[in-house]
């Protein structure tokens, strides 16, 4: 895979994503609007410095706008650890290899062994960010059955996705501030 054509897609992604137009970027990256748009629409490629000025205007790593992922990157600087845990949390789900199941008989959250006549006696303990991922994996769950009724489900999971992770670090934040 070539990166260098997707420079421009991400640059123009991640600005949207912060709500900033390709004048407000332009001027905050220290360029012209003219300049911006030829890298967003992949007329020309910015080198490294460029891209360093760009990342450092919309607050994301290098990685980010190169790869489109810092957490698939090649290189970590900063990792997203929120989204690091949505990401796998949903990959479990949808693996089917966590469940969120309540039995308040006994005041303790289990997990389903596959077998639908009740809880294995298998327990799952979330250590941190449990309210976080109880309503990840109960939007998951709704969404799941009623999948056809979103009219963009890819958005959807997306602003899920993105919400969540937002929650979870925010709760690191304050955990940081702490200590």
């Amino acid at each position: 895979m070539n990166y260098d054509d997707n420079i421009g897609k991400n640059i123009r992604e991640v600005r949207l994503e912060k709500g900033l137009s390709q004048e407000e970027l332009a001027r905050n990256s220290g360029f012209s609007n003219t300049t911006l748009s030829a890298y967003e629409n992949s007329r020309k490629i910015p080198n490294l410095a460029t891209i360093a000025k760009i990342a450092k205007a919309l607050e994301v790593t290098i990685e980010r706008l190169y790869y489109g992922d810092e957490n698939t990157s090649f290189i970590f600087s900063e990792p997203d650890i929120g989204k690091k845990v949505v990401n796998s949390v949903y990959f479990l789900w949808s693996e089917g290899i966590i469940k969120y199941y309540e039995r308040f008989d006994h005041g303790y959250n289990s997990v389903m062994d596959g077998d639908s006549s009740g809880p294995s006696g298998v327990f799952l303990y979330l250590n941190k960010y449990w309210p976080q991922i109880k309503r990840l994996i109960g939007s998951l769950d709704e969404f799941n059955e009623r999948r056809t009724t979103y009219a963009d489900p890819d958005n959807y999971l997306k602003i899920l996705f993105a919400s969540v992770a937002k929650e979870i670090n925010d709760e690191i934040a304050k955990e940081n501030k702490k200590v």
